[in-house]
């Protein structure tokens, strides 16, 4: 059964939550890993001590030799017991040797009362003290021992050759575990001590975190209470960069509702006159002689109206979850074919370039309803020839259409982007073509440009940034 710890509710109760568990977490490994430390720490300060005493040994062996004649008999230590007064003391723990020529000169109290003697393990000279640990005639010990070729101080040119030492010091191994013991307790007491204030210091920092979290947290649900009461049109004030580009979202998505509302009511009130008027006529028809004719006429004009609208509500924007990429050549090639198909009566030529292989987020419907209105108005106006062309300008989809028309002046240019504004009555159409397409644009946050175009008639350029992806 697997142990779960409840969550809290609160965004700052889990941060607090799971700062405490990675805090007593991090004590935990620590105080391991520490353990772990100490104990090698210990063991090197033991060893420290050892090689310490051997170097005293050595240094004493050095000045009894200047002061006095050389040590010498079988077992000198015996005959020199202010050796074994100076070095070791009342210890007898602490063991240690000296052979030289490969006879004993000296060695500790132990050695002598047990009248044993330990053999080298280092089989020549070395630069330093070797530690082990070795099994005696006095049981198992942590030992430090080195062979040194020595020359007798004040020896002159006719003095004795060097001579080879063995130093060897030690301590039994329970002795030696017990003072590592020791040193592992104080250094585990001063862990402890040093580990409160830390602790505190840790938990303060904590605390400070977590109230300024609670504190930026306050101020967003303050910001998104004024706008729920109507104080402000959008969530206002400057967060964290955490927050703030949440923040920025949800300002952009609340933005897009509110176009999408404006235009949906733009649409139902276009709607209402556009079917108005067909339906006034209509049922005026029926109270006299019915002209099916005219029935008939207003009918498709309430069709054409109806496809129209149902178009741009079908509209979807980049919010939407159509996230696939639209191939761009094979959309205009389609929307060019469908209407050199739909007005062969009226031979138009129309041409269209696109890069091989141009792709970009942006919902196929929304394309095809913007470049098939922009077709529809061109194919309305030229004589002959219409041009589209697709690029892509660092980042941004470029769309051009352009016929041989007579084009618009500057001065009417922006009168066309006009909800239901017709510069030209005697063409069919609603005439709201190009503000269609510039409330699609509006979506992706593009742009739509009029301009005289190389062919002599209106130029109609839009721009899609690529961010929307």
């Amino acid at each position: 059964m697997s142990l779960r710890v409840p969550m809290p509710a609160s965004l700052v109760g889990r941060v607090a939550l799971c700062a405490s568990l990675l805090l007593i977490s991090a004590i935990l490994l620590f105080w391991l890993l520490f353990a772990a430390a100490a104990g090698e720490v210990s063991r090197e300060v033991v060893d420290a001590r050892l090689v310490q005493f051997a170097e005293q040994i050595r240094g004493y062996r050095a000045s009894r030799a200047a002061s006095v004649e050389p040590l010498s008999g079988t077992l000198a230590g015996e005959s020199a017991p202010e050796l074994e007064a100076s070095i070791g003391g009342t210890d007898v723990g602490w063991i240690w040797q000296v052979r030289e020529g490969g006879a004993v000169v000296g060695r500790s109290q132990l050695l002598r009362l047990t009248n044993a003697a330990i053999t080298p393990a280092v089989p020549g000279p070395t630069n330093d003290f070797v530690l082990s640990d070795r099994m005696t005639p006095l049981g198992r010990i942590r030992v430090a021992e080195r062979i040194v070729d020595e020359v007798p101080l004040f020896a002159g040119d006719n003095g004795r050759t060097a001579a080879r030492v063995h130093y060897l010091v030690g301590i039994s191994a329970e002795q030696y575990a017990d003072y590592v013991s020791q040193l592992v307790l104080r250094l585990r007491h001063l862990f402890l001590l040093a580990l409160i204030p830390v602790s505190l210091a840790v938990i303060g920092m904590l605390v400070v975190i977590v109230f300024v979290l609670q504190r930026h947290l306050g101020r967003l649900t303050t910001a998104i209470g004024k706008y729920e009461a109507g104080e402000t049109a959008a969530i206002e004030g400057r967060f964290p960069r955490e927050l703030q580009r949440p923040v920025d979202r949800v300002n952009g998505l609340l933005n897009q509702n509110l176009l999408l509302i404006d235009r949906t009511r733009k649409y139902v009130s276009k709607i209402a006159h556009d079917v108005n008027h067909p339906l006034a006529i209509m049922k005026n028809a029926l109270g006299g002689n019915i002209d099916a004719g005219l029935i008939r006429r207003q009918v498709d004009r309430m069709e054409g109206l109806v496809d129209r609208y149902s178009s741009l509500a079908r509209a979807i924007g980049p919010d939407s979850h159509v996230q696939w990429r639209t191939e761009v050549a094979d959309l205009l090639q389609d929307v060019a074919e469908g209407f050199s198909i739909l007005y062969r009566r009226t031979p138009l030529e129309i041409d269209w370039a696109c890069p091989n292989g141009l792709t970009f987020p942006v919902a196929r419907h929304d394309l095809e309803a913007m470049v098939s209105n922009l077709l529809s108005n061109a194919h309305k106006f030229a004589d002959s020839r219409v041009e589209i062309a697709a690029w892509i300008d660092d980042g941004t989809l470029c769309i051009s259409v352009e016929d041989d028309g007579p084009g618009i002046s500057p001065k009417e240019r922006a009168a066309a982007l006009d909800w239901g504004k017709r510069l030209d009555e005697s063409p069919p159409g609603t005439g709201f073509g190009l503000s269609i397409v510039a409330d699609i644009l509006a979506l992706y946050e593009g742009e739509i440009r009029l301009e005289e175009a190389r062919l002599g008639g209106l130029r109609v350029e839009i721009s899609l940034p690529g961010r929307s992806a």
